[in-house]
């Protein structure tokens, strides 16, 4: 294990006490050392910081990512007016205090990180990063960085000591200087009792501050003239070539989707739920044109793109089903930290296959040893179809007949993995020797040669490691799997980058440019190959930049359009096996994760009850694994029977998930719409945007009344059957296909 290697897992431990509140003087000292040692400890550092603020805020009940009125910023108990608590609000109070002071912490050292990275240089004496550490006088000095010193918005001031930081309310999320720096979590609007130039965060203004504007590589698109003008480009290349093919069919696109429809669909694809009633409204009631690219870089820098394409790569690397040798957790987190980050794509591929040592401490090593059994022949195929869009699993016993793939190509790329094994170890107290925990060790063996195969004639044949007609040493000297991270993601790679933009077309298309995303090569030929081909090398030129491609498919003309089909688009059917055109978006079915969260956002189902964010977190988990069917394959398959049984229907309709989300007691979302003051047709509207994500029609309100109508006579006779209307038209919203779908 590396130094560097070893730096970085002290610096995740001290993180974890640090979000804790358990850190001691000694360790404190310790985390300064680590933070200012490198660039990249910085990086882990405030991500690590934005990242953990944002579950906290999740953990104190604001369920989604938009700040609090003023009359909802959470005050300690003995400072509350009298009658002030509600009823079920006690726990919602308390998991608010415990936020509140964690988030002090937190605010106070990104607060102070803010001026060591707009700083070029450390003085001896450093402040401390945590709040209840005197803080001395920050650095001060310059930038050493070319145009700063001829523009004062970048060269920001700093004061000598942080003043007074807002403690409660949303992180507000903002842009820093530095390539590996996406976003810096400072806690209130006044960073560190300095001025940051630049103005606007996520489409707003923060008062008190502004944003420097300094050529992230994320969250909002560098506002250079040159950059824009770029990424128009690419957007209309991908429109040319669209169209291109529309005129070839003959064939004219669906209309332009209103903004209802894009927006949910936006929402799911990127943030993996539907929007919350507060969200829709003020998407709905802008008039901006520039509305929809606002949108989509809010929805980058928000907690739940990080979350939807974690989860995402969390289930295409190692499944759903649970594994006893694989901590799930601890991928999450690395692929948490690594999208949080923007971190480049094939950066992230190359530390997957490289990985070593613990999988508590290092995640990313879990990926393999989840399919390290049968001889490593799943890591084989897996990696192939995850990272290289090739399906190589049938090669193992004989030559395709579908391609020009070998069987010796498989037992060539299986041979990488042949020094690697998956060790399981036992930690114990250092004193007593009490066994405090297991874990799994990923080791590299002194091992070389040649890896023996069987032909289909019986025969036995030899293979060395190989990629792409290149050879690797055979020797024990050799770690093989390093050197495959290398050929597979050093420098421009057209097969990892087409790969993955392929997958991520399929993710916002519902289909990708080939029939599928897992088996690409020449005999599976393209819809749009020159548009495959120039979107991967515009990802390999933006330095494999994932953000950057989102923007690019979610602004081009295709993505705006409707599903609806019309008569000049019929014949654009790949349910016939033509190869789709695009000409109107794919009705989809929400994924098993999707329909939980969105569950949770139009319900506040959450809420009623535990609101900590781990208990969640396990009930999700519990409410997706009644869905995974596990299959002994030769890839460790397993698939996801969410749609189609009885079971799955049943489950949805009537299971405790949804007896939450009917609750109609005080603090739940349903129990809120009866209650308020307002006309039917209001509440109906408010139920209908939080599910829908839309207003209802006349025709529908005219339906929804005359569902509650015998309710409305019946409470005016003393009867209280309104409630239980109301709780009707909400399951009936929840399970409808319109819910279920992204359309």
């Amino acid at each position: 294990m590396t130094d560097r290697y070893k730096s970085l897992t002290e610096l995740d431990n001290l993180l974890e006490a640090l979000c804790e509140d358990r850190l001691s003087a000694d360790e404190i000292s310790r985390l300064e050392q680590l933070v200012l040692s490198s660039p990249e400890a910085r990086w882990k550092y405030l991500t690590y910081l934005d990242l953990h603020g944002t579950l906290y805020w999740d953990a104190a009940g604001a369920g989604s990512p938009q700040p609090l009125s003023s009359e909802e910023i959470p005050i300690p108990l003995e400072l509350a007016p009298s009658g002030s608590l509600q009823t079920g609000s006690l726990r919602n109070v308390v998991a608010k205090r415990r936020f509140s002071r964690v988030m002090g912490i937190m605010a106070t050292a990104a607060c102070l990180m803010l001026g060591l990275f707009f700083s070029g240089r450390h003085s001896q004496t450093r402040p401390a990063l945590v709040s209840g550490i005197s803080a001395e006088t920050l650095p001060t000095g310059n930038d050493n960085r070319k145009g700063d010193e001829s523009n004062p918005a970048l060269a920001p001031t700093v004061g000598s000591r942080p003043t007074a930081v807002r403690k409660h309310g949303p992180p507000v999320l903002v842009e820093a200087t530095n390539g590996m720096i996406e976003r810096l979590v400072v806690a209130g609007s006044t960073v560190a009792g300095s001025t940051v130039a630049g103005s606007t965060v996520a489409g707003s203004t923060v008062p008190g501050s502004t944003v420097a504007q300094l050529n992230p590589s994320g969250p909002v698109e560098p506002q250079s003239t040159n950059s824009l003008r770029s990424s128009q480009t690419i957007v209309a290349l991908i429109d040319k070539e669209i169209q291109s093919r529309w005129s070839e069919l003959g064939i004219e696109p669906s209309e332009r989707a209103d903004d209802a429809e894009w927006m949910r669909r936006v929402y799911l694809d990127i943030a993996g739920r539907v929007p919350t009633i507060r969200e829709a409204e003020t998407f709905l009631g802008n008039r901006r044109e520039q509305k929809r690219e606002t949108l989509i870089d809010e929805l980058l820098s928000d907690s739940g793109y990080v979350r939807n394409l974690t989860t995402k790569w969390t289930n295409l690397l190692i499944g759903r089903s649970p594994n006893s040798r694989v901590n799930r957790a601890a991928l999450e987190k690395f692929l948490r930290l690594s999208f949080a980050g923007n971190r480049p794509w094939n950066e992230i591929v190359s530390e997957l296959i490289s990985a070593e040592g613990s999988n508590v401490e290092n995640g990313a090593t879990n990926f393999l040893i989840a399919h390290l059994n049968n001889d490593a022949t799943p890591a084989t195929a897996v990696c192939s179809r995850l990272f290289l869009g090739r399906q190589v699993h049938c090669n193992q016993c004989h030559n395709n007949p579908f391609d020009d793939s070998k069987q010796v190509a498989f037992w060539e790329l299986n041979s990488f993995f042949q020094q690697t094994t998956s060790v399981s170890r036992q930690r114990r107290d250092p004193v007593t020797g009490q066994v405090l925990g297991s874990f799994t060790e990923l080791v590299t063996q002194d091992a070389g040669g040649p890896t023996y195969f069987e032909t289909q004639s019986g025969l036995m044949r030899v293979a060395y490691p190989r990629f792409n007609h290149q050879d690797v040493d055979p020797g024990v000297e050799t770690n093989r799997r390093r050197e495959l991270a290398r050929l597979m993601t050093a420098g421009e790679q057209p097969q990892l980058a087409a790969a993955f933009v392929n997958r991520m077309w399929e993710h916002f298309f519902g289909m990708g440019f080939t029939r599928s995303v897992d088996d690409m090569g020449p005999h599976s030929p393209a819809s749009h190959p020159e548009l495959l081909g120039g979107l991967s090398e515009q990802f390999i030129q933006s330095g494999y930049d994932i953000k950057r491609l989102v923007r690019w498919m979610c602004r081009s003309q295709a993505y705006q359009l409707s599903s609806r089909i019309s008569k000049s688009n019929e014949r654009d059917d790949p349910s016939q096996s033509d190869l789709p055109a695009f000409s109107r978006m794919s009705v989809r079915t929400m994924t098993a994760e999707q329909t939980y969260d969105s569950l949770l956002t139009a319900t506040k189902a959450h809420l009623v009850g535990a609101v900590d964010w781990t208990e969640a977190e396990q009930n999700r988990q519990q409410w997706l694994q009644q869905f995974v069917v596990t299959f002994q394959t030769d890839e460790n398959d397993e698939s996801m029977a969410f749609e189609g049984s009885i079971g799955n229907a049943l489950s949805l309709m009537n299971g405790p998930l949804i007896e939450k989300a009917l609750e109609t007691s005080a603090g739940s979302f349903l129990g809120e719409v009866v209650r308020q003051k307002g006309t039917e047709v209001e509440k109906i509207r408010l139920l209908c945007l939080a599910t829908l994500s839309r207003s209802p029609s006349p025709a529908e309100i005219t339906s929804m009344k005359k569902l509650l109508r015998p309710a409305v006579l019946s409470s005016r006779q003393g009867k209280d059957l309104l409630v239980e209307s109301y709780q009707d038209l909400f399951w009936a919203l929840l399970n409808s296909n319109e819910f279920a779908s992204i359309h």
